[in-house]
């Protein structure tokens, strides 16, 4: 069964031009401990998202995030207004694409520069994965599209994971 953070652990993992890096370093990415890393390793290779040398299966890893992340891991709302890090169409990989009117959605963190409607990450270490890795956080702010966005936010966050996932 999978859990949030290895999906967080899928999102360092589409980043191509770190390949070969060690569960050490996969993990300071990801804001996981090597155990958990690791862990999560094992749990994408046996649902089949990535191949024993942690390599993505494109075409697996689109379906599932596409069609199954929305229904496994649905976006939820925290139910509160908070300082944080913007995510799904708020977040800079949607830039200029939507019409971001009154409060954003975002995951709360201190440091956060905007204020908007809080809403849970995939994993707690999740806001901050992203706001030290502009990949990580560019495909976290997809899988958040695709777990609870519109119809025109889905469509969009699946256009950007076919460009990521080549």
């Amino acid at each position: 069964m999978l859990k949030g953070q290895d999906i967080v652990v899928l999102a360092a993992l589409m980043d191509e031009s770190r390949l070969d890096e060690s569960y050490a370093d996969l993990g300071n990415r990801a804001c996981l401990s090597v155990s958990e890393t690791h862990a999560a390793v094992r749990r994408l290779q046996e649902s089949s998202l990535i191949n024993l040398n942690k390599r993505v299966l494109k075409g697996n890893a689109k379906e599932f995030l596409t069609h199954g992340l929305r229904y496994v891991f649905p976006l939820k709302s925290a139910g509160k207004l908070a300082k944080g890090l913007p995510t799904s169409y708020a977040a800079p990989v949607a830039r200029g694409e939507f019409a971001v009117t009154g409060l954003s959605p975002v995951w709360c963190t201190y440091d956060g520069d905007a204020y908007g409607h809080a809403f849970e990450p995939l994993y707690s270490s999740a806001p901050k994965a992203a706001a030290n890795d502009s990949k990580i956080y560019d495909c976290l702010a997809i899988f958040d599209m695709l777990r609870g966005g519109r119809l025109r936010e889905r469509k969009f966050a699946e256009n950007k994971l076919s460009e990521i996932l080549g």
